[in-house]
């Protein structure tokens, strides 16, 4: 899934860097998204947006943390904040590398002055509900709780995904990348934690 992911999200960088088909594409999509809202729609999705922004879920997945420490739960505290933070901080990272512009409206819904690429928000939600989901199918062993679960923080992430799109703070291309991005930091945090859990399980010493 990282190499995947790394792979797919070199791809689509490549293309913006170079001003590929999928950038035409995005100007489409914005502008289409742009012309065809209502009222109703954007007051809900900018509910959706704020209560997602780094800002929100960046003190949430430390709450989460300090309570999974306190029940002992070492590993899984762990891998929420080297997934959470660590992929939010990451984020931020990349951002400074593509410097890419916002879209642009006449009467836009939202202004940011931060670069676009990738979606901050998409990263965050990535990296948010995919460790909690991790966590939670981790705890179970029916495939019905498991699928469950894995739809759920899907969902969020689709509906976060589009809210930003929707308000035309990021192109198509721009959440794409964050949640490649954002898997592929899953993927190497949960690989990491898992190595280590089975590291210390075999050395520590046997009854």
């Amino acid at each position: 899934m990282l190499v995947i992911a790394g792979l797919l999200f070199g791809l689509i960088a490549e293309n913006v860097m170079r001003a590929g088909a999928l950038t035409v594409l995005d100007i489409h999509i914005a502008q289409w998204l742009h012309a065809h809202g209502s009222p109703g729609l954007t007051q809900c999705l900018l509910i959706v947006t704020h209560l997602h922004d780094p800002l929100v879920i960046s003190p949430v997945a430390a709450l989460i943390t300090v309570i999974l420490f306190w029940k002992k739960r070492w590993c899984a505290g762990l891998a929420v904040i080297f997934a959470v933070q660590g992929g939010m901080l990451l984020n931020l990272l990349v951002k400074q590398q593509f410097h890419r512009a916002r879209p642009s409206f006449e009467n836009p819904l939202v202004t940011l002055t931060t670069y676009s690429f990738p979606s901050g928000h998409v990263v965050a939600s990535t990296v948010f509900y995919g460790a909690l989901a991790a966590l939670l199918i981790s705890r179970t062993r029916s495939p019905g709780r498991t699928f469950y679960f894995f739809m759920m923080a899907l969902a969020m992430i689709v509906l976060v995904a589009f809210s930003r799109l929707y308000l035309g703070a990021h192109y198509l291309s721009d959440v794409l990348a964050a949640f490649l991005e954002a898997v592929a930091w899953l993927a190497l945090c949960f690989t990491v934690i898992q190595s280590y859990r089975v590291i210390t399980k075999n050395a520590s010493p046997q009854s």
